[in-house]
């Protein structure tokens, strides 16, 4: 039977959606989310019933959903629309720009459909009826690993990183539905219902976004920058020095295709880029400033990462829960690669991977030893 999306409002629906979002949520990422109730294994909150929930079904299953909810709608919750406020910074698009606004969120597949046409279809069928509802503004939170799905749809990094409820170190974005020339620089799906819909014009909204928010995106928005020469340079340093190095061995062609695949993000002082014990898959390189790595062992002190060292590699490797806790100590940049972006390479570029994953090893087991001598230096003097 085919698969089809469609808007769904019943209970039992409601309830099938919950019961995947357990499932992704709980089951695969291992995640403790806000709205959870392991006695029924679903996951709801308020929002659930003010949005338009899309799903995906395959023989009458639900097998993906995405939540769209529009800011007059959420009103009627003030702490939510409180807390969607803060977290997004949106005095400047409530007093100043033109047009609806609505946030997506809640966005899964499951497993049984990766692979296939069915994400592109979810999103594609949310977007034609937000820019026919007269949306300008769609905002996201994204987390590192699925920054580069939401960039490459046109979405927009315009404020710092936050962490984000229970979720963890996550990206506010934006989409300015209606800016075609960026949606086609970066390829996006929607790019031709946008050109349909507003032909030659320039929309005034986006007008607004990009004077009000250059400095913002060029501080924030990254993905639009050459990354090569500073990838290059942040590798050629890591090799100039004595410590550990991800980069041994590779060449010019390998450092490339890492570029290609690796997503830049920019940190500030004091964010929390990895919280001990949340399942996530992606690794970190550090490509500007440092971050300090606390393990949560008493008396033992923050191991501080600079430029060319990587962090994150444990639950890249193994998918599971963060060993420590990693705190930006100066602003800076990372770049993230996810274990699926690893996995592609993997197939297409074996001998890199090989020696990308050779060097990882070593990197643990140096940084094992490390930390089992402070250990026992911390023991020896107790």
């Amino acid at each position: 039977m085919s698969i089809r999306v469609e808007i769904v409002s019943s209970e039992d629906d409601l309830s099938e959606v919950a019961r995947l979002r357990y499932e992704i949520y709980v089951e695969v990422m291992g995640k403790e989310v806000r709205g959870v109730d392991h006695d029924r294994r679903v996951v709801t909150d308020a929002l659930d019933s003010i949005s338009r929930n899309f799903v995906v079904r395959k023989k009458e299953r639900v097998l993906g959903a995405l939540r769209v909810t529009y800011a007059e709608d959420l009103a009627v919750l003030p702490g939510e629309f409180a807390e969607h406020e803060e977290v997004f910074a949106l005095q400047p698009f409530l007093d100043g720009a033109p047009g609806r606004i609505c946030f997506t969120s809640r966005l899964m597949i499951s497993p049984e459909l990766r692979g296939s046409t069915s994400l592109w279809r979810l999103l594609s069928e949310a977007f034609r009826i937000a820019i026919n509802d007269g949306v300008r503004f769609d905002f996201c939170m994204s987390p590192p690993g699925m920054a580069q799905l939401y960039a490459q749809l046109g979405y927009r990094r315009y404020r710092s990183n936050i962490l984000y409820q229970s979720l963890g170190y996550d990206i506010p974005m934006v989409q300015v539905v209606r800016d075609a020339d960026h949606l086609e620089s970066c390829g996006s799906p929607f790019v031709k219902l946008v050109r349909q819909s507003v032909g030659g014009q320039r929309c005034k909204e986006v007008e607004w976004f990009l004077d009000t928010y250059k400095e913002a995106l060029q501080t924030y928005d990254l993905q639009s920058l050459d990354r090569g020469q500073g990838f290059e340079e942040t590798a050629h340093l890591a090799l100039e020095g004595t410590g550990e190095n991800i980069f041994s061995g590779l060449s010019r062609e390998d450092l490339d295709h890492l570029c290609e695949h690796a997503y830049p993000l920019r940190f500030e002082k004091g964010d929390h880029i990895i919280r001990r014990e949340e399942r996530r898959e992606e690794m970190f390189l550090v490509e500007e400033g440092s971050v300090a790595v606390e393990l949560g062992v008493p008396g033992l002190k923050p191991i501080v990462l600079g430029r060319g060292q990587v962090f994150g590699e444990v639950s890249l490797l193994t998918a599971t829960g963060r060993t420590a806790d990693v705190i930006a100590t100066e602003n800076g940049r990372i770049l993230a690669l996810t274990r699926k972006t690893l996995i592609r390479l993997m197939k297409k570029k074996p001998e890199l991977m090989s020696t990308l994953l050779f060097n990882l090893s070593r990197i643990l087991a140096g940084r094992f030893v490390e930390i089992n001598d402070a250990l026992n230096r911390q023991n020896n003097h107790g």
